[in-house]
């Protein structure tokens, strides 16, 4: 079980380098959350009987973790599988913690409804200092 499910683009370079980054940070600081990271277009496609298995998994994932980190890259708006992730924390009462790597990309719908918790992706101690 981790403190936090992420979702992210692994193919936006910053996303990467935040991955990267979040690493290096949790190896530093034993204080760190734990976390997993899940990518926001896994290779099935959201609308397919494959899909349920992936969904079922990430559900349990999700569910164990104690808050959901939503990392906004440049296509994640239009991601049904991270409208899904957003969606299913939600309804599991999960905190939703949401981070733009860009400022200037858009935000998933998702996000709307689960009034998330902005924080600032390159700042450790915005992480540290969540209630887990």
């Amino acid at each position: 079980m981790s403190d936090l499910f992420i979702s992210y683009q692994s193919a936006d370079p910053l996303a990467h380098s935040f991955q990267l980054q979040l690493q290096k940070w949790a190896d530093k600081d034993w204080e760190f959350p734990s976390f997993s990271f899940h990518e926001q277009e896994p290779p099935i496609k959201f609308q397919t009987r494959a899909a349920g298995a992936v969904r079922r998994q990430l559900r349990k994932e999700i569910k164990q973790a104690h808050q959901l980190l939503v990392i906004v890259s440049r296509q994640t708006w239009q991601s049904e599988w991270t409208d899904w992730e957003i969606a299913t924390a939600y309804e599991a009462d999960k905190q939703v913690l949401a981070a733009k790597v860009d400022s200037t990309n858009i935000s998933p719908l998702g996000l709307l409804t689960a009034n998330p918790v902005w924080i600032d992706p390159f700042d450790p101690i915005a992480l540290i200092q969540r209630k887990f």
